[in-house]
């Protein structure tokens, strides 16, 4: 017996195929395109969702010798998916980096009680990702659009609808809308009443695990017989995927954006520190999440603007040649404006330091370890709560580089675990997926190595990082003179 896995990322959609024991038997990805249509906003059509998800499943399906049993989804948190009373898309999703919403979280937030009350009922703050401003958003600026709304719902629960044609969500994945509260356990009265919209237009929440129903959608006639059950989102279904699922467990995901996750037993909100609380896939269980909004895509950004074509083990040699400190050579990573610990949509992406001395492996090196800075941000935010970490595991696209994982464990001064099977988000659902047929799925989880700081590069990065920080903080200011400014012109 089979069980599938589908992730609805950022960058792409990924199905893989799973057996009893945890083995890949398939997998197959599909990239998605990316709509930057003004600065600082991120969109994409959920028909492209669908139609890759048609085309992976397709693939992985062709390769099976067994049936699948069962069939789960993850997918990138926040973002907005609007139907019509057809079920039909009306308007591009708007991602979770996206930040055109600054106003309407001041708005909310100010019609709530303030930032205090917020965070006390949701368990977090109204941020511009998340997808409460995003409706309200909508509702001012595209009031047409609004007005023909049925449906509010998030990426994966877009795409389960698709295969079930039923409308739910799970608490992972609620969690993350500034609608739903971790905390409560259920749907915000008071922020639906001043969005104005019934609970009846959200999807009803289930338990990650539970099960929707059959697949009835017209392109999968051949896994009618395939049950679909609740996923997660995505940092939650990765955690979940690497075995970090108890208290003090430990995650790193360096993909597109950058995480920093650790599993609580209970709610505890930050009131200070900007860190996250969301639901886990596993019931009454919580986690406390930094949120850095470029990540590896800080790098993929800098190779494709500086016109750096060359094969990663290239990319690899020049960055790892180049000292701690990249040769004067500091990089904040704030591409997309940037979430833990600032919270602030308008800061910018910088290179500090650059002199006629300064050459590629430099630039890089900055790249690596300006990620890393950030990452330890939000790491250390997450000590200040009093979270007791016990282990450090290290998932995502950037965890397959042999420099990076170093430049995190040196700033974080803890040794870092890698995995056997590091297929992120699709192989924590396939968890859930296998696990509501009867599978034990304790056995899954494999470590192949842990990467220990080097002590010497740890005491130097706690001077650069005290210079990094110092640069964001003189920068802070004019960060929003220039998105004034931008605006006036």
């Amino acid at each position: 017996m089979l069980f599938a896995g589908i992730d609805v990322g950022t960058s792409s959609v990924k199905a893989i195929l799973v057996d009893n024991n945890g083995n890949i038997v398939a997998k197959k990805s599909v990239s998605l395109s990316l709509q930057t249509p003004r600065p600082g906003w991120s969109e994409q059509d959920p028909n492209e969702w669908w139609s890759a998800t048609v085309t992976v499943l397709k693939e992985v399906i062709a390769e099976a010798r067994e049936p699948i049993s069962t069939l789960a989804v993850s997918g990138q948190m926040h973002s907005l998916v609007v139907l019509d009373s057809s079920r039909r898309v009306l308007h591009p999703s708007i991602l979770w980096c996206d930040q055109r919403t600054k106003r309407q979280c001041e708005e909310l937030t100010d019609r709530y009680g303030g930032e205090e009350k917020v965070i006390k009922a949701l368990g977090n703050p109204i941020l511009t990702g998340f997808t409460a401003p995003k409706i309200l958003w909508m509702k001012e600026n595209e009031s047409e659009i609004y007005q023909r709304a049925r449906y509010f719902m998030l990426p994966k629960d877009f795409i389960i609808f698709k295969l079930t044609g039923s409308i739910t969500t799970e608490p992972s994945d609620a969690s993350g809308t500034s609608i739903y509260s971790p905390i409560s356990g259920k749907y915000d009265e008071k922020i639906l009443d001043i969005l104005g919209i019934d609970e009846r237009r959200l999807p009803a929440v289930i338990s990650s695990g539970e099960a929707v129903g059959k697949i009835n959608a017209m392109e999968f006639s051949e896994l009618s017989d395939t049950v679909v059950v609740q996923g997660g989102a995505d940092n939650a279904a990765a955690a979940y995927g690497c075995g970090v699922e108890t208290s003090g467990d430990t995650m790193v995901s360096l993909g597109t954006s950058g995480t920093v996750v650790t599993v609580l037993d209970k709610p505890v909100a930050d009131f200070k520190h900007g860190v996250h609380l969301f639901n886990h896939v596993k019931k009454n269980v919580f986690y406390h999440m930094a949120v850095i909004l470029s990540a590896t895509n800080s790098l993929n950004w800098t190779l494709k603007r500086f016109s750096i074509n060359m094969p990663f083990s290239e990319i690899e040699k020049m960055a790892s040649s180049k000292n701690v400190g990249a040769n004067g050579v500091i990089f904040l990573p704030y591409l997309n404006g940037e979430r833990t610990p600032h919270r602030n949509p308008s800061a910018r992406g910088v290179f500090f330091g650059l002199s006629s001395f300064n050459d590629t492996g430099d630039l890089l090196r900055a790249v690596y370890e300006g990620v890393a800075y950030a990452l330890r941000d939000g790491y250390e935010s997450i000590l200040k709560l009093g979270d007791q970490i016990n282990m450090v595991k290290i998932v995502g696209g950037g965890s397959k580089s042999k420099l990076w994982p170093q430049i995190i464990s040196d700033n974080f001064n803890k040794a870092i675990q890698r995995i056997s099977v590091d297929e992120g988000a699709a192989y924590g659902v396939a968890r859930l997926a296998a696990e509501s047929h009867g599978v034990n799925t304790s056995n899954w989880i494999k470590i192949t190595d842990s990467i220990k700081p080097y002590q010497e590069n740890a005491m130097r990065y706690n001077s650069f990082i005290e210079l990094y920080r110092k640069l964001y903080t003189s920068l802070k200011e004019r960060f929003q003179e220039l998105d004034e400014l931008y605006k006036e012109g």
